[in-house]
C-alpha cells in the first residue's frame, strides 16, 4: 500500500493551476497598469501610517495570536501594523483583477498563505517565544528545534500532536454503550443500548460521512449527540463505514447507497419496527438523501417517516477555497492519482483541511511546537481531527462529477443504481442544520429550497462545520435560527427566521421524536454476535 508522508499537500496537481494563475497575474501587470499602480500607492499610504503608529488594528482584537499583552510594546506594535499595511488594500485590488474567476481563486488563496506565513507571531518579534525563550535560557528554542528536526526526519512537515494513551475508543471516547449486530464488507452496523426505560417504536439510522470517523458524534459522554438522543427515548442504529484498501476502490455513491439500504433493512428487522428514521451528517447526509430519492424512484416500501441533514450540501455547487483551487489541471492530476493509488489517501485529504486556516490549523501549532518547544495539547476533538480515512478512487470521481455538474439541482441527471434521481420526488419531512461560519460546507448550500419536496425545517447555528455538531445543551453563547424552509432564497429565509437560544439539539430530537412513534418499552439488546460498540471497522488504520 503506497505510504505518502503525513500532511503532504497534493502540491503535484496543485502546480500547473498554480502556475497558470501567476501567469495570468504577470500578463495584468501589462493590461492593468494603472490597477497595479494603483494598489502600490494605497499600499504606501498604509506603510506611512504604520510607521507613524497610526494604522488601526481594531480588526486583530479577537485574534487568538496576538493576546499576549507583549503585542502593545513598540517593536511588535510596528510589525504588526506593516504586516497589516499591505494586505488592508488586497481585497480591492484583487477583485479589480481581469483574470478568470478560478485563476482569481488561486491567487486569493496564495495571498492567503503569505499573508499567514509572513504574520509577526510566526518570528522572534512574537513576545510570547521571547518570553519562554528568557524564562528558559534559551531551553525553548532548543528544544523547539529538536521538535522540528525530529517532524522532518519521521516525514511529518505538519505540527501535529503526539497522540498517545489518554484518549481510547470505546474508554475515553466512542464509550456509548452499544454491539455491533452486522459486519459487511462496508460498514459495521451498531446498535446502541437504551438509557430510558421506554423508547420509540421507530428507530433512528445514522449515516456518518464515509471521510473520518463517526465518532465525531460520540466524542464524550458530555458532547455526545448519539448520547443525547438515546436520553431522550430514541433507538439509535449507526453505520460505521469501513477504511477502504486499493482494493476498494471501484466503490462509488452507487455502493454507498446500496450499504445504506442493507443497513436499514436490517435495523428494521432487528428493531421489528416497519419505519425508521435516517439523519446524515455532511457527505454522509448526501448518501442518505440519494437514498431518500432512490427509494421514490423505485417504489421501494415506504420505510422512512421523515428524515434529517447535519451539514450537508444539497446544492454541491461549493464556492470554498478547496473547491476554488481545483482548476481543470488539478482535477485531471488528481484523478490520475486516485487511480493509480485506488484511494484518495488520508494524509493529503487532511492537509487540504488544513491549508485551508493556516493561521489556525498550520502556522499556530508550528510555534507552539518549534518556537515555544511545547508539546501541542491533545484533546478528544483533535484525536478526531487526525484520525482521518481513506476515500476510494470510484467515489472521488463521482464527488467531483457532483462538485463539477451539480446534477441534484437537475431531476433525472443523475443515475444511481439504475433509477433516475430527483430530491424534489423526496416527500419525506425533512429537518435541516447548516453553520454560518462552515468553510467546508457554506450554510447557503445546505438550504434545501425547491430542490426538495415535503415539509422542510431549516436551522443555522452560528459556528463552524464540526463545533456547530458538537453543541449540548447548556453551551455557553449557543444559539441558532429557526423556521420553515418555504422561501425560495436563502436571503428570504433569513429575513423571517426566528431566533432561538440555546443548543440545537433539544430542536432536533423533539423534531425526530414527533415522526418516531409511540413509546414502548425499552428493548434489552444481548451480544450481536460481532463484539461490543465501538466496533473493528473504527479502529482499521
Amino acid at each position: 500500500m503506497p505510504d505518502h508522508p503525513h500532511g503532504r499537500l497534493p502540491t503535484t496537481t496543485i502546480g500547473a493551476d498554480v502556475s497558470s494563475s501567476l501567469l495570468a497575474l504577470l500578463r495584468s501587470l501589462i493590461r492593468q497598469p494603472c490597477h497595479h499602480a494603483d494598489y502600490l500607492r494605497r499600499s504606501l499610504s498604509k506603510v506611512l501610517q504604520a510607521l507613524q503608529g497610526r494604522l488601526d488594528l481594531s480588526t486583530l482584537n479577537d485574534d487568538p495570536r496576538f493576546t499576549h499583552p507583549g503585542w502593545q510594546a513598540a517593536l511588535p506594535q510596528r510589525a504588526l501594523q506593516l504586516w497589516q499595511a499591505w494586505q488592508l488594500p488586497l481585497a480591492d485590488w484583487l477583485d479589480g483583477l481581469e483574470v478568470a474567476e478560478h485563476e482569481r481563486a488561486q491567487l486569493r488563496w496564495l495571498l492567503v498563505q503569505l499573508a499567514a506565513a509572513a504574520s509577526p507571531s510566526n518570528s522572534l518579534l512574537n513576545p510570547e517565544v521571547a518570553e519562554a525563550a528568557r524564562q528558559s535560557r534559551g531551553q525553548s528554542l532548543c528544544r523547539g528545534g529538536h521538535n522540528l528536526w525530529s517532524d522532518l526526519a519521521s516525514g511529518r512537515p505538519f505540527a501535529q500532536p503526539n497522540l498517545d494513551t489518554s484518549h481510547l475508543l470505546g474508554r475515553d471516547i466512542a464509550c456509548s454503550p452499544g454491539r455491533v449486530i452486522a459486519r459487511h464488507a462496508e460498514f459495521e452496523l451498531i446498535c446502541y443500548q437504551p438509557l430510558t426505560n421506554q423508547v420509540h417504536d421507530k428507530p433512528l439510522l445514522i449515516v456518518p460521512p464515509p471521510i473520518n470517523r463517526f465518532y465525531l458524534l460520540d466524542l464524550t459522554p458530555d458532547t455526545s449527540l448519539i448520547r443525547y438522543a438515546l436520553q431522550q427515548g430514541l433507538q439509535v442504529y449507526l453505520i460505521s463505514w469501513r477504511n477502504p484498501n486499493p482494493s476498494h476502490c471501484n466503490w462509488g455513491l452507487g455502493r454507498y447507497v446500496s450499504a445504506s439500504q442493507r443497513a436499514l433493512n436490517e435495523c428494521l428487522l432487528h428493531s421489528a419496527s416497519a419505519q425508521a428514521t435516517l439523519t446524515g451528517i455532511c457527505s454522509g447526509g448526501l448518501i442518505a438523501a440519494l437514498l431518500c430519492a432512490w427509494q421514490a424512484a423505485s417504489d421501494h416500501t415506504r420505510q422512512l417517516s421523515a428524515f434529517s441533514l447535519l451539514v450537508t450540501p444539497l446544492d454541491t455547487r461549493l464556492q470554498t477555497d478547496v473547491m476554488r483551487l481545483s482548476g481543470p489541471a488539478t482535477r485531471q492530476r488528481l484523478r490520475q492519482r486516485v487511480w493509480r493509488d485506488g484511494y484518495l489517501d488520508a494524509r493529503s485529504s487532511g492537509a487540504a483541511f488544513g491549508w485551508m486556516r493556516p493561521e489556525q490549523l498550520v502556522w499556530t501549532p508550528a510555534v507552539t511546537r518549534y518556537a515555544l518547544g511545547q508539546e501541542l495539547k491533545q484533546s478528544p476533538v483533535t484525536t478526531w481531527g487526525h484520525d482521518h480515512t481513506r476515500l476510494p478512487a470510484q467515489l472521488v470521481e463521482d464527488l467531483f462529477d457532483l462538485l463539477d455538474r451539480d446534477p441534484l439541482g437537475q431531476p433525472g441527471n443523475l443515475q444511481l443504481n439504475g433509477e433516475p434521481i430527483d430530491l424534489g420526488a423526496v416527500t419525506l419531512p425533512s429537518w435541516h442544520l447548516a453553520a454560518r461560519r462552515d468553510h467546508i460546507v457554506p450554510w447557503q448550500n445546505t438550504y434545501p429550497g425547491t430542490r426538495l419536496g415535503g415539509e422542510k425545517v431549516f436551522n443555522l447555528c452560528h459556528s463552524g462545520h464540526i463545533q456547530g455538531l458538537l453543541c449540548p445543551p447548556g453551551h455557553p453563547r449557543a444559539h441558532f435560527q429557526h423556521g420553515n424552509a418555504n422561501a425560495v432564497s436563502t436571503d428570504d429565509w433569513l429575513a423571517s427566521a426566528s431566533t432561538v437560544q440555546g443548543s440545537w439539539w433539544p430542536a432536533w430530537s423533539t423534531w425526530l421524536k414527533q415522526h418516531s412513534g409511540e413509546l414502548v418499552d425499552a428493548p434489552v439488546h444481548t451480544d450481536g454476535g460481532h463484539g461490543p460498540a465501538p466496533g473493528l471497522y473504527v479502529q482499521q488504520q
